[in-house]
């Protein structure tokens, strides 16, 4: 109700009504409030574990001993040899070690393996066998199968549930374990286990070595016939083609092989050499001679590295000398200066004689290559067309060759594998043999008294665990303010403790030290911050149903309001089940149906009480129709008048469930107490309470929790005085 332009602050209502929790509550993980369901079923929890361990012990003491019989024995990796070249893909072989082992572990737990040691330990026809093992011989039984038939499946069947094979990571000892109800025959049957797989093994060996032997001696008389007929085919070609093979008189290939050739294959790669060299050396020549040509003489190298010309040319310096000499003391027509310029005439003449011999000789170097370039070609193309002719029969040869050469290396190769076989034949070597046989086990593996009571403490827990969330789910009630927030999505208002027995809260609110005074001390500073004007003009006070303390909420937040100089009224509108007159002290005489009817005015059923500032009254005589009574336009028009007088009215409201009073009476006061007892109303009901108080027009403040014991809720004792205080 909002007077005088003031608003009073709209508390927050949850966007899902129907939810049991808000969004926090969902994502968070409360240890406490974890902690607090678990002490609220601690005598359930300690009943359900003790139960599941008395189970447990009882299973135990009634199951039938079960042994456990374990052989050893050392699997070691080897390879098949057949054809005697595996022995390049042995480290291919150690890489495969781990399938090579999970394979043999496979080969332990074949059904081929447990129906020989059934053989070996005649068990297909012995009910005693079935007998020991606990196992019903009726229990395989079927249309499609006859008895015989049924049984031989129910025997392998038991042999191999009832069969264990391990292998630890890092070692090649595998451990073959049988269990069963009688000590001797699990046992046997781990013997017979492990003996019967070394006997398989071998025999898998030796049918694979007379598999081998009788192969290979096919293929023997194969690879000769074939090598026969090879070097026949190889023979007659050559002879009827007349090609000799020269390969023994021939140089080694490129590659280092020496491969057969013709008479006149060899002779054209002879002349081919030849004749490269001829065209070296006519290349060389005729470089010499077209620099020689068309160019001084006297600038050749070879001519310059001539003896001859280097003694002439020495010669002619020294003549040169003389004449340069002579010169400079006479003149050209002395007769000694004319025998010095004769004697250079003639040594140049020399020597131009030398160099043009020299040139010459060049040319002819250049010709003389030439001529045997053109001769060695000649002969050459003479040769090709008889290459050509000859190769496309070498081919042929080759190809015969070949297949003659490859016949016999097979030949060899299976006549050498072979001759091994039947060297080895008889003895097998083993790679797998027993490390420890099987002992009578002494000590029974199952039941183990230590994991029994581990697994039934564990189930317990388990169940424990699941009966405290079914319960916490299906009896969700407020227990806590924190829940009050969590659950209803409204502001908590405060807790009130509960009151030991012989204490009420109308004794314990009257002392100022009290914790109940304090816990309506906070009421009321909260109170004071609810509107924008401060504490509200009426405030009204209603619970889910009767008994929750609402009267006595009411009674000690006007004492609590008076402290701080309040004037406050008290008025009792529960028309139905008046209560508040006992908590003053006073008769119940005309009241508020008085008031509401017009029989009385205000100044006549106000009550002054004993406590300083605060006033009464009563509710009056039992009017046969409160709800129409209360909502009539009077009603509102009283309780305004009422409010002018006062600081603030405090109206005790009936329950709202089942009742339309409440609803009525929220509509006229400015704010509504939910006044809600802890761990006894489940979060729906208030919440259907709420919502009949929010539709009817009602503003709902907060909620007032009441008789709030801690150590029911399972919280430690700071918890009430961090709420409290905080």
């Amino acid at each position: 109700m909002s007077q005088n332009g003031s608003s009073v602050a709209q508390p927050v209502w949850p966007a899902d009504a129907d939810g049991d929790y808000s969004e926090d509550s969902v994502f968070s993980l409360d240890f406490a409030a974890i902690w607090a369901a678990i002490y609220r079923s601690r005598f359930w929890i300690a009943g359900i574990v003790v139960g599941m361990l008395l189970i447990g012990v009882v299973i135990t003491i009634l199951s039938t001993p079960i042994f456990r019989a374990t052989s050893t024995v050392q699997i070691d990796q080897e390879a098949a040899k057949v054809l005697g070249t595996e022995d390049a893909n042995a480290s291919a072989a150690i890489q495969d070690s781990d399938r090579f082992l999970k394979t043999q572990m496979d080969v332990i737990r074949s059904r081929s393996l447990a129906q020989t040691v059934a053989e070996d330990l005649k068990l297909f026809n012995n009910p005693e066998f079935l007998e020991s093992m606990a196992v019903d011989p009726d229990s395989m039984a079927s249309s499609s199968l006859s008895p015989e038939q049924a049984q031989r499946e129910l025997v392998l069947y038991t042999l191999k549930e009832n069969l264990t094979v391990s292998l630890p990571v890092d070692s090649r000892i595998a451990s073959i374990s049988f269990d069963s109800a009688d000590a001797d025959l699990a046992a046997r049957v781990a013997n017979s286990f492990a003996q019967n797989y070394i006997r398989n093994n071998l025999q898998r060996k030796f049918d694979t070595s007379s598999y081998a032997r009788e192969f290979l001696k096919q293929q023997l008389d194969e690879a000769a016939i074939r090598l026969a007929d090879s070097e026949r085919e190889a023979l007659d070609y050559a002879r009827r083609t007349r090609i000799i093979d020269a390969s023994n008189a021939a140089g080694m290939d490129s590659d280092g092989s020496t491969a057969p050739k013709s008479l006149v294959t060899a002779t054209l790669v002879k002349l081919n050499q030849d004749y490269a060299e001829a065209v070296a050396r006519r290349i060389e020549a005729q470089q010499k001679w077209e620099t020689a040509d068309g160019r001084n003489v006297m600038t050749l190298p070879e001519v310059l590295n001539n003896l001859a010309i280097q003694n002439l040319l020495q010669q002619k310096a020294m003549v040169q000398a003389e004449y340069e000499q002579e010169l400079q003391r006479r003149k050209e027509d002395f007769p000694t200066v004319k025998q010095a310029r004769a004697r250079l005439d003639e040594l140049d003449r020399q020597i131009a004689t030398i160099a043009s011999g020299i040139q010459q000789t060049l040319r002819g170097a250049y010709q003389t290559a030439l001529a045997q370039e053109q001769a060695l070609d000649a002969q050459i193309a003479q040769l090709k067309s008889d290459t050509l002719n000859e190769q496309n029969q070498s081919v042929q040869l080759g190809i015969l060759k070949r297949n003659t050469s490859n016949a016999r290396k097979l030949y060899d190769l299976l006549n050498t594998r072979y001759n091994e076989l039947n060297a080895e034949a008889g003895v097998q070597a083993n790679n797998v043999s027993i490390v420890d046989r099987a002992d009578r086990p002494l000590e029974p593996i199952k039941p183990s008294i230590v994991f029994n009571m581990a697994l039934a403490l564990l189930a317990g827990l388990l169940f424990a665990a699941l009966f405290v969330i079914g319960r916490e789910q299906l009896f969700n009630v407020i227990r806590t303010p924190d829940d009050v927030g969590r659950k209803l999505g409204l502001p908590s208002l405060g807790a009130i403790p509960k009151m030991q027995e012989g204490f009420a809260i109308e004794q314990e609110v009257l002392d100022p030290k009290s914790l109940m005074s304090e816990t309506f001390s906070s009421l009321r500073s909260s109170l004071m911050l609810v509107s924008s004007h401060g504490l509200p003009r009426s405030l009204m006070f209603t619970s889910a149903k009767q008994g929750e303390g609402k009267s006595s909420c009411c009674f000690a937040t006007a004492i609590a309001l008076s402290r701080i100089g309040k004037k406050v009224l008290v008025i009792d509108l529960d028309l139905r089940r008046p209560n508040q007159h006992n908590k003053f002290g006073v008769k119940n005489g005309a009241g508020m149906s008085d008031l509401l009817t017009r029989n009385k005015t205000a100044a006549e059923v106000v009550q002054t009480s004993k406590y300083d500032g605060v006033f009464f009254i009563p509710s009056g005589g039992t009017p046969p129709n409160p709800a129409e009574l209360l909502a009539g336009a009077s009603a509102r028009s009283v309780i305004e008048e009422l409010e002018k007088g006062y600081d603030v009215l405090l109206i005790d409201s009936p329950p709202t469930l089942g009742l339309a009073d409440a609803v009525e009476i929220g509509a006229m006061a400015e704010g509504c107490i939910f006044v809600m007892e802890a761990a006894k109303n489940q979060a729906s009901h208030a919440r259907n309470s709420l919502q009949r108080l929010a539709q009817g027009g009602a503003n709902i403040i907060g909620v007032l929790l009441t008789k709030f014991d801690i150590k029911e809720a399972g919280y430690g004792y700071d918890y009430a005085y961090q709420y409290s205080y905080e």
